[in-house]
């Protein structure tokens, strides 16, 4: 079965106070829909660690942690949940850091496969099944990885494959064919103060025009947001509207 894994969306509630600062960035549909994702972790080395501590902050639904290899001593200067007394555990790095990284966040599941006995592909194709994001952060045979990008998108779910090896780094994403960028140039978004709004069709957007151009160009999206309307209360949204300029500091809606 098919599944399209970047199309979800939660219908939980959002916890406003928990989740402030990334609401007045990405708005509540955008986090209901992490909400609702479930992470595939492969290695839970330093880089692996500091993955899986975006993601539970952020709050996914569900991370699986897969590592079956042991602790050493070079993990000690790279993953901030292992200890020295875990070397001799005899424990995978999965299952040590497993109760550290669920104490981030109550809302999000956090488990470690523990079944897994070998990093190749028959054990772990079966476990992208339902995944919405599959992360590789440690190195796999090139085959291993193919196959496993392969499955990714046969299920619909997005695949990321990254390493680090002192000062330097690689990653490979491959989201599949239908994930599309909207984002033209990769720069944090503008923002302007709005002088008023022409209740015109279509509406008519100007911004103060001591702050210079808006930036802005046709079919770019906004959002407006503390807005006074017309019964006098600060209106916010988080509804994008698709422009189109008229002038340096004026756009249509």
């Amino acid at each position: 079965m098919t599944v399209d894994n970047m199309q979800v969306t939660a219908t939980a509630e959002v916890d406003e106070k928990l989740y402030s600062r990334q609401l007045y960035v990405m708005g509540h549909e955008a986090q209901r829909r992490m909400m609702a994702s479930r992470v595939l972790l492969v290695g839970c080395s330093g880089l692996g660690a500091e993955v899986a501590k975006n993601c539970i902050l952020a709050g996914i639904s569900s991370i699986t942690l897969c590592d079956p290899l042991p602790a050493n001593s070079f993990d000690l200067g790279g993953n901030f949940y292992l200890k020295e007394s875990d070397i001799s555990s005899g424990k995978s790095r999965a299952s040590l850091v497993r109760d550290s990284l669920a104490e981030l966040n109550q809302y999000v599941k956090v488990t470690a496969d523990t079944g897994v006995e070998k990093l190749d592909t028959e054990s772990l194709l079966p476990l992208v099944d339902d995944m919405a994001v599959v992360v590789i952060t440690i190195p796999l045979p090139k085959d291993v990885l193919i196959a496993i990008d392969e499955k990714c998108r046969a299920c619909g779910a997005c695949f990321i494959y990254s390493i680090t090896c002192g000062v330097f780094a690689e990653i490979f994403c491959d989201f599949g064919e239908a994930f599309v960028v909207s984002d033209r140039d990769g720069e944090q978004p503008h923002g302007s103060q709005v002088e008023n709004i022409l209740c015109s069709n279509p509406a008519v957007v100007k911004v103060l025009e001591d702050q210079g151009r808006h930036n802005l160009e046709d079919g770019d999206a906004v959002t407006i947001s503390r807005v006074k309307g017309l019964d006098g209360e600060l209106k916010d949204s988080s509804k994008q509207y698709k422009i189109k300029t008229t002038g340096p500091d004026m756009f249509e809606l």
